[in-house]
């Protein structure tokens, strides 16, 4: 392996820092709460503004209300297939696409990061090269995170749909996704526009996330055997450091992560949640 390679970087000793993208400029936003079609929407934004200007972003955000993401494969066989939409807007809760693949997820108690950059570099190389930085961010929270590991292999897929547990993001986790003793902790999903790479995923903070199985169209015994499934293949940060974690200290310590990892100079740091419109005029649609 290179000396920029991810796997000679880790959050211990004097890492080298790994090139990940090809723009000369950074940018970091925290947007703070924000609805499920805002958030959705500001990232496709970004992506446009990214393939105009020489510039890369990191951006955190929370959601507000709590929102139900499905990627776009999903979306387009249509939403009710797995989601019981009904029941989401009598709680007040938000369904969106997101522009990525992957399986739902319940965004609730969470930090989402998304990173906006160009790159020729395969898709599978960025993605463990992001999650490197994740994780170095991760281990400067709290010691018992240094038990932090990458999955190693990516699961049976077809078996995953025999078995029904297919849809979710979290019952899941692919290689190179960060776990604790075997548990998924963060879950990613890209997209590649031309040379313009999307990522965006949830870095569980509590464990509100098992609530999706109270709004999928499935029976009462399947719901309690995939609760089941998420609770024996998620772990949350509450839960491995045994105390309740700061929204706002997570997101400084993977902002460290990303920004020492990659030797990151950003041009502007902007922590103003009211730095763009209340609400985004039109709704986020996929093409």
């Amino acid at each position: 392996m290179s000396a920029g390679s991810s796997e000679n970087n880790s959050a211990g000793g004097n890492p080298a820092v790994i090139p990940l993208a090809e723009n000369k400029k950074w940018e970091f936003l925290d947007t703070g709460i924000r609805s499920g079609v805002f958030n959705m929407e500001l990232d496709m934004k970004l992506v446009e503004r990214c393939k105009k200007e020489d510039t890369a972003f990191l951006r955190f955000y929370r959601w507000k209300p709590y929102a139900i993401s499905l990627g776009y494969n999903q979306a387009r066989l249509t939403k009710t297939t797995y989601i019981d939409t009904n029941k989401c807007r009598a709680e007040g809760l938000d369904v969106v696409t997101r522009p990525t693949g992957g399986r739902a997820v319940l965004h609730s108690e969470e930090l989402t990061y998304s990173v906006i950059f160009r790159s020729q570099k395969p898709v599978h190389e960025l993605y463990k090269d992001i999650s490197v930085a994740i994780l170095n961010g991760l281990k400067l929270l709290d010691p018992a995170l240094e038990k932090l590991s990458f999955t190693k292999s990516t699961p049976d897929l077809l078996k995953l749909i025999r078995t029904g547990m297919y849809n979710l993001c979290f019952n899941s986790a692919i290689k190179n996704e960060i776990n604790y003793k075997g548990k998924k902790l963060v879950g990613s999903a890209q997209r590649k526009f031309g040379d313009i790479v999307l990522q965006h995923g949830s870095i569980l903070i509590g464990s509100h996330h098992k609530n999706i199985v109270n709004y999928l169209n499935i029976t009462g015994e399947e719901r309690v055997k995939m609760l089941r499934e998420i609770e024996d293949k998620t772990e949350c940060l509450e839960h491995i450091t045994g105390r309740k974690m700061d929204y706002k200290q997570t997101a400084e310590a993977v902002f460290s992560g990303f920004k020492h990892t990659f030797g990151l100079d950003f041009k502007s740091i902007n922590r103003v949640a009211g730095f763009l419109e209340p609400r985004m005029k039109a709704p986020f649609i996929m093409n």
